[in-house]
Formats: structure tokens, sequence, C-alpha cells
């Protein structure tokens, strides 16, 4: 979490504590993780600056009081901690209680049949790491697009744990442009790119759309690669949908045209991103508490 207006391209994670709830739940399991759990939750509910924008979302997008806001705040810090034990337990394949349920499931193969690879757009609400597992059966190579100053440390850990699950990260290089060619043979060889579409970092092109009733800024990026490739653009979502359960929901692959010119690639992202910020606020609506983008969003 930042504590500034706009997100800087960093995951606020410490290593530190990664290591100690993966020896909470490799020594005594999820539920007394989730017990801790609710002490360290606590502690950023009450010092943690950035919590003031997630305050403000509950307030601008669901009307909330300011009462029933800042008690939303907690509830969406502690399912915030939730989601990331329920990560490393999944990622680093501790047996664990987690149970995940697809939703229409078929959209995927639909996509993978399609045979010209795609884009996966997500969002920062609930966790798709989690959910995600079921791409698995694809069979299909799956990618996750990053910024390269990702913060090292959790990255290398993270790398360290995931015994079951290969995944390859691709950097992006602004400078050398060498992720279009890491791109371009994904893409080739019938692979998927994961990317979420609701979080930019300041300097990056972005869309504007009106996101419950008002201008938010989107990145562009997704949309510009599929309109740039020509490859599908998929949209899904995993949330928390029980205390050990999670949803992953596909909704139908757009079958993405190849354009050359940059008024077609505008029409075309412009079109895509709709879409897309209908969906995103459909699912925000129906899981208020699990959206985690602490920044001041409609900036």
């Amino acid at each position: 979490m930042a504590d500034t207006q706009t997100w800087d391209g960093q995951s606020k994670g410490k290593v530190l504590g990664f290591k100690i709830f993966g020896f909470i739940l490799n020594t005594f399991g999820l539920r007394p993780a989730y017990f801790i759990l609710r002490f360290v939750a606590f502690y950023y509910f009450l010092f943690s600056k950035p919590n003031k924008y997630i305050r403000d979302y509950f307030i601008k997008a669901h009307h909330y009081s300011p009462l029933k806001a800042r008690l939303a705040v907690y509830k969406n810090n502690f399912l915030l901690g939730q989601t990331i034990i329920d990560k490393v337990t999944v990622m680093a394949g501790i047996k664990n209680i987690i149970k995940t349920r697809s939703v229409q499931g078929h959209y995927l193969d639909e996509l993978a049949a399609m045979g010209k690879g795609g884009i996966l757009v997500s969002a920062h609400i609930g966790n798709w790491e989690v959910a995600g597992q079921g791409l698995n059966r694809l069979g299909t190579a799956f990618n996750i697009l990053m910024y390269t100053n990702e913060k090292e440390e959790v990255k290398q850990y993270m790398d360290g744990v995931m015994t079951k699950k290969k995944i390859n990260v691709i950097s992006i290089d602004e400078e050398s442009k060498s992720h279009i060619i890491e791109l371009h043979k994904a893409f080739s060889n019938n692979e998927l790119v994961v990317m979420h579409g609701d979080r930019y970092r300041e300097g990056a092109k972005t869309l504007t759309a009106d996101f419950f009733g008002s201008p938010a800024k989107f990145p562009a990026g997704p949309f510009i690669l599929a309109a740039k490739f020509g490859v599908p653009l998929c949209i899904v979502f995993a949330v928390k949908d029980g205390k050990f359960t999670y949803e992953f929901s596909t909704l139908k692959p757009i079958d993405v045209k190849r354009v050359r010119n940059e008024k077609d690639v505008e029409a075309v992202c412009k079109e895509l991103l709709q879409q897309y910020v209908a969906e995103l606020e459909r699912m925000v609506r129906l899981y208020p508490h699990q959206w985690f983008n602490y920044y001041d969003f409609w900036k």
C-alpha cells in the first residue's frame, strides 16, 4: 500500500511477513493463520494511511455512511490479508482446505481453441492467483506481465515457494521494449498473458471511463496489446465467496481483429474498455469489500 495518490508500480508486501505466515501455515495450518491475521489487520486498520482512500471508495461508490465505511475498511483489510495467506498456501503447494469453483469455464476452452493465444484481463478484486489454478487444466502456458521494479525480495521469495506452479514473468521494460518481443513469442505459441486492467503507473498511457458515475483512468495497455496483436481478450474475475472457497468466473472471449493505424486502435480500445469497466463495476457491487486499490482512484 502506498501513501500516495497514484500507484508507483510496486507491490508493498514485506518478505518477512510472507515468511512468518508461511511458517504458521506449515506448522499450524490455515485457521490459526487467520486468527493471528485479525490482529495484524487491526494494526493496519489503525495505522495504514492509504486506508483513507478505501474509506472514500466505500462512501463514493457504495454510499456508505462515514461510520459504516470505517467498519468496512477493517473488513477490507482482513480480507486482503486472507487472500495473501491463501495465495502463499496454494502457490506453495501446502495442503489446505481451500476450494475453487469455476463459472463458465468452457469459455477458457474456447479461448485456447482459437489458437491465437490471448489476454486474460482481471482486476484487483479478490485473488486471481488462487482461483486461477483452474488454468492448469488447459495445458496452455501462461505469462504474467509486470513492472521490473516489483519488490525483488518478495518476488524472489514467492518464486521459491511456488513449487506447484510454473509461471513465466514478462517484465515491462519501457526503454528497450524487450517485453514486446516476449509477448509476440507468447502469442505465437498460443500462450495466455495475464494482466490487470484497473491499475496504472504514473506516466503510462491511460483511457478514461465512468466508474460508479465519475470519470476514472484505466491503463490502456491490455486493450492496446489486444488491438495491435489481434489476439482475443477474455475478462476474468476471482473472488472469495466463502471462508475457504473461491469463485473463478470467465466471460466469453472477445475476438479482437488486428488493427494498425492509431485511430482504429483507439476506437477498439475504447470499446474494449467500456465492456471491461461494466463488468468490473458489476463485480465490485457484488463484492464491495474485496476491492484492493489503495490510492485515489478517481483523482
